[in-house]
């Protein structure tokens, strides 16, 4: 018993990652694990090569709001339509619009409910 920590402790100095920040009450504790430097840095670059790559093979059948769209869906999966809008400079409507373009052109896919789902980009 008691052993947990020290296990955990041992894989993150094996796998070169951060032990993770503990936090206690007086009930409960809580472990909040980070990623390494090292996974973030070959995730960046995945995901730019993924971007590039549906960029480069929707060429001008997308305009630019959609592709800036579909590149902050690269960023982060769980994108929000509403952090969507914000983020390009157009209105909630016209995001939703070319989202539903996207889908038209069986570039961009919507896995599960529209809370706690997230965006598929899908490479022809």
């Amino acid at each position: 018993m008691g052993t947990g920590l020290e296990r955990i402790r041992e894989v993150c100095k094996k796998e070169n990652a951060p032990f993770p920040e503990i936090e206690f009450n007086e009930n409960y504790f809580y472990l909040t694990f980070r990623q390494s430097n090292e996974y973030l840095k070959l995730a960046a670059e995945e995901r730019e090569e993924v971007t590039e790559k549906v960029i480069e093979k929707v060429g001008e059948r997308v305009t630019e709001n959609q592709k800036r769209i579909l590149e902050e869906i690269a960023k982060d999966k769980y994108i929000t339509v509403k952090r969507l809008s914000e983020s390009i400079g157009i209105s909630e409507r016209k995001t939703q619009e070319n989202i539903n373009k996207l889908k038209g052109k069986r570039l961009l896919k919507r896995v599960g409910p529209d809370k706690g789902g997230y965006w598929e980009i899908l490479a022809k």
